[in-house]
């Protein structure tokens, strides 16, 4: 069979076109957004422990991206996993197969692309706190200044890691079993698996193997910053 290498981009490209006309996508992005934009603007609702540090602090920024990316489990179980199985449901993997276009520029660009829509549905969240910090009601002694990296390092040092992990492991599930129902079992089994491991782990002295064993980021987030002051938290990225 012949090698052909340079179709990977345009499988990656022609994949991240199909998502953008997933209806999963944008509700998940409204969602995501929706929620972080409501936990910035309103008291009411909180995502994390706040205190006294500001609204846009690059921690607040950091620990709402983390904790929102345990929700974000589904949408690549929908979009990664999705993709994967897609082909199979609607009789068009046969066809592929037919073809000269090999594994590698099929599988890694239909995973490229399905995991830049899920990068696409985890930016709603720290577009949301940008966007909510301007709204003219909050109170200017809770607000730091805007920087812009803050948020890109929330969204591509923490989140995208998170995501090429999850992504990588429901991809691959997928891929055995040709299964969505598998591989919402297997989001569930992650979740219960994250909760019961935060729990058997809470001492000090698992603070290491916390951090190497939660794909969210969120105990390694927790642990950097475990004696940062309130002024540290306002102005530091770990």
């Amino acid at each position: 069979m012949i090698k052909r290498p340079g179709l990977f981009l345009p499988v990656a490209s022609f994949e991240w076109r199909l998502q953008l006309r997933s209806p999963v996508l944008w509700v998940g992005f409204a969602l995501f957004f929706l929620l972080a934009f409501g936990a910035t603007t309103v008291d009411q609702i909180q995502i994390g422990a706040r205190g006294n540090v500001h609204i846009n602090a690059p921690y607040a920024i950091l620990q709402t991206t983390a904790i929102m990316s345990v929700f974000a489990v589904f949408v690549v179980v929908a979009l990664v996993a999705g993709t994967v199985v897609r082909d199979e449901e609607t009789g068009f993997a046969p066809i592929l197969r037919s073809t000269r276009l090999t594994k590698w520029p099929y599988l890694g660009g239909r995973f490229t692309g399905s995991v830049a829509a899920s990068l696409l549905v985890l930016a709603a969240v720290p577009l949301a706190i940008a966007v909510g910090s301007f709204m003219p009601w909050l109170d200017p002694e809770r607000l730091g200044p805007f920087h812009l990296r803050h948020y890109l390092w929330a969204l591509f040092v923490l989140g995208l890691p998170t995501l090429l992990i999850l992504g990588a492991a429901f991809f691959a599930l997928a891929t055995v079993t040709r299964s969505m129902m598998w591989s919402y079992v297997g989001a569930v089994l992650l979740l219960v698996m994250f909760l019961v491991t935060r729990g058997l782990l809470r001492d000090p002295q698992f603070d290491n193997i916390a951090a190497l064993t939660d794909p969210f980021g969120i105990s390694a987030l927790n642990i950097a910053t475990k004696y940062w002051t309130a002024a540290e938290r306002n102005t530091l990225l770990p």
